[in-house]
């Protein structure tokens, strides 16, 4: 930085930089006609000054020259000097006090003025000046400047005029706008968007929200812990903070917001009332095409083709029609007993399917106008990220009906017409149902119980997905647990909530595997441990190694029978020894449908079948007619078919040795076990089945 030069010196150069570059100094108010311009005339704050005023001011200055990417001033550093530019350029910074990032003010040029905001207040400089190229400045100190005040007015006129228009650009600049609460119209359902409880502790107010963009009115625009918390109830959203005064936000939250959502509370009941309410109407008064929802939505099927726009999604997911419509699927499921809801696009329709008993049925084809909206709506209620759609997402709704609790584990997929939603119903109170209310005949209950009552060892569940291993496992486990032993589970994902159990959630994602969770069980003292899925060697090994040391495990398989759990172990590379020294028992099931038994009725069996069922001859077994009571069907409900091996001296001979699946489950039977066809026999003749029911989930082996 070079040194100051005389005071003297000052007019020979700016004369001779006018002379120069004369259209960066333009002729001020206070220059005559025919009157050479002073340079002091091209500089804003003395424009109205005349030449002879001109030239007592630079007596008061000196000049500093300035080399490239010099700070002139610092921010927070004292000031008591005013610069004005002759030549050159500089940029005005200020650092934000939370992210210490330096956001760009302005840049200023020949006849332009900074530092005196720090004269004025005597406060710290508010920003740091920096040059950009070589940089010539007239400098004017505190002293001088405060009588050049008191005896010039008109450059305390030109100085707020200037101090206006900076303000005016430093807040263009850095972008943030600032609104009046009272001036502005709000929608109760944006303000809705944000629990009131969130707004309160970060003093903000989602203001408007329009093309998947919230703005948002904050007394701290600079607040990060509040943009993060908004955007983990809102995923994908984009933020646009505005400020507000703390006392308007006050004022607006003690009076206006209370009145807003008062009035929007009574339009209508929640959500989980209107499931309520849906799900306690008769089935026949739920057809939803002949509904007013549909009615409503129909009104508007001819306005616009559908679009993609974010902007469309979320308008389209609050219509009122799309929330009674979407609240009306999920109660009517609850109501017909669905296991699961499938609400599949098509090319010209929305086809809702549920599973019920086992099923797929097609409940209604809505207009393909409701896609949009509809789709949107059931993320939203999941908190899925309603923007991104070309990737499958996982959530969870959760209400509580009648004081039950109801959980819907959602998935997404994009399909060639558009999401596929998934919905399994996961009815949490029927865990509490116990053994007695799934396994029906009573023998192979108590050999259950008995299994399970084990000290250690491990016992297998297999079956193909949907029959109803986990039921089976939750059940059991409601049964043995107590406060004197300690549960463990490691489930993907968890479906059911256990009290006085310790249940673990799965997450590859971050390398939270099976393996790795039943590593950690066996530090934690367990007693029983349950593993939702044996999927890996690693995870069988470390399930083995549990039950040897002590302790009592639960686990399922992917087997056609109880025997082939022996070769599925043994494809994993599980030693057949380990397998054959931990195993207490292993169990297969089925799901078959349940006849009604309003209109069950008896019939008497073919030869064929009966020997083909391995029933004596001229059984009587049952049918379902079909009544009101089971919507014509014959059926309601479903009913267990179980297959349970017990260990024994002799079979785990048989299993170290690696014998054949079907040796193993021949002398399983020789010793007294019931296999699926024997069970399922017994199950007909009891009238709780039908032999149509039976072939479709039981092979026979001939």
């Amino acid at each position: 930085m070079a040194n100051p030069a005389p005071k003297s010196a000052l007019p020979d150069l700016t004369k001779s930089e006018a002379a120069l570059h004369p259209q960066a100094y333009p002729a001020g108010e206070g220059h005559k006609p025919g009157e050479a311009a002073h340079f002091l005339q091209r500089i804003k704050l003395f424009s109205a000054l005349g030449s002879d005023d001109c030239q007592h001011v630079v007596k008061r200055m000196r000049r500093r020259d300035f080399p490239p990417a010099t700070v002139i001033v610092r921010e927070g550093a004292a000031g008591s000097s005013m610069f004005f530019i002759t030549a050159g350029q500089v940029e005005v910074r200020r650092k934000d006090p939370n992210t210490n990032i330096d956001f760009l003010l302005t840049e200023m040029g020949p006849g332009q003025n900074f530092g005196e905001m720090s004269l004025l207040t005597g406060k710290p400089r508010s920003a740091t000046v920096t040059t950009i190229q070589p940089t010539t400045c007239a400098v004017l100190e505190q002293k001088d400047f405060q009588e050049l005040l008191m005896q010039y007015p008109r450059i305390g006129l030109a100085l707020t005029t200037i101090l206006a228009e900076r303000v005016e650009t430093a807040s263009q600049q850095v972008g943030i706008e600032f609104i009046t609460l009272s001036k502005m119209n709000f929608d109760p359902r944006v303000l809705s968007l944000v629990p009131q409880s969130m707004m309160v502790q970060h003093k903000m107010i989602p203001v408007a929200f329009a093309n998947n963009r919230l703005t948002l009115a904050m007394v701290n625009p600079n607040n990060i812990l509040a943009l993060d918390d908004v955007r983990r109830i809102i995923k994908g959203v984009m933020i646009e903070p505005v400020v507000t005064t703390e006392e308007d936000f006050r004022k607006f939250m003690s009076t206006t917001y209370n009145e807003l959502m008062n009035k929007n509370e009574p339009s209508g009941p929640s959500d989980a009332q209107q499931i309520a309410s849906v799900s306690r109407q008769p089935e026949n008064a739920i057809d939803l095409l002949q509904s007013e929802i549909i009615r409503d939505l129909q009104m508007t099927e001819d306005s616009s083709g559908i679009t993609e726009s974010k902007q469309e999604i979320s308008a389209a997911s609050e219509d009122a029609p799309i929330i009674r419509l979407g609240n009306s699927i999920l109660g009517l499921a609850i109501k017909k007993g669905a296991s699961d809801i499938h609400i599949e696009p098509m090319e010209k329709e929305v086809t809702v399917r549920f599973r019920i008993d086992g099923v797929l049925q097609v409940v209604q084809n809505l207009p393909k106008k409701v896609q949009l909206g509809l789709i949107s709506r059931l993320k939203i209620l999941s908190k899925l990220d309603i923007s991104e759609k070309r990737l499958p997402q996982d959530g969870r709704i959760s209400i509580s009906m009648e004081g039950k609790p109801i959980d819907f584990r959602v998935s997404s997929i994009p399909a060639k017409w558009g999401e596929k939603i998934c919905m399994r119903i996961l009815d949490k109170s029927n865990t509490t149902l116990g053994l007695d209310k799934v396994v029906t005949h009573q023998p192979t209950l108590e050999l259950i119980r008995e299994l399970i009552n084990q000290p250690y060892g491990i016992m297998y569940v297999t079956g193909p997905t949907g029959s109803g291993k986990t039921t089976t496992l939750y059940s059991a486990l409601a049964e043995i647990n107590d406060p004197g032993v300690n549960i463990s589970t490691a489930e993907d994902p968890i479906e059911y909530d256990l009290a006085g159990v310790n249940q673990i959630q799965t997450n590859k994602d971050i390398g939270l595997d099976f393996a790795r969770v039943l590593r950690s069980f066996l530090r934690q003292d367990p007693d029983v441990i349950l593993v939702g899925e044996t999927r890996d060697k690693e995870t069988a090994h470390i399930a083995v190694e549990a039950a040897l040391t002590g302790h009592l495990v639960f686990t399922t398989l992917h087997t056609n029978s109880a025997a082939g759990a022996f070769t599925r172990l043994g494809e994993m590379g599980i030693e057949p020894f380990l397998v054959s020294s931990s195993t207490i028992g292993v169990m297969a099931q089925r799901l078959a449908r349940r006849l009604c038994k309003n209109c069950k009725e008896p019939m008497q069996a073919e030869d064929q079948v009966c020997e083909y069922m391995g029933l004596p001859p001229k059984s009587t077994v049952f049918k379902g007619r079909g009544c009101g009571e089971c919507n014509g069907k014959g059926v309601k409900g479903r009913i267990g078919i179980y297959e349970v091996m017990k260990m024994n001296a002799e079979l785990r001979q048989m299993v170290a040795k690696s014998a054949l699946t079907e040796d193993i489950h021949k002398r399983a039977l020789e010793l007294g076990m019931l296999d699926l066809k024997k069970y399922a026999a017994l199950l007909l003749l009891n009238g709780d089945t039908s032999i149509e029911e039976v072939l479709q989930v039981v092979s026979v082996q001939e």
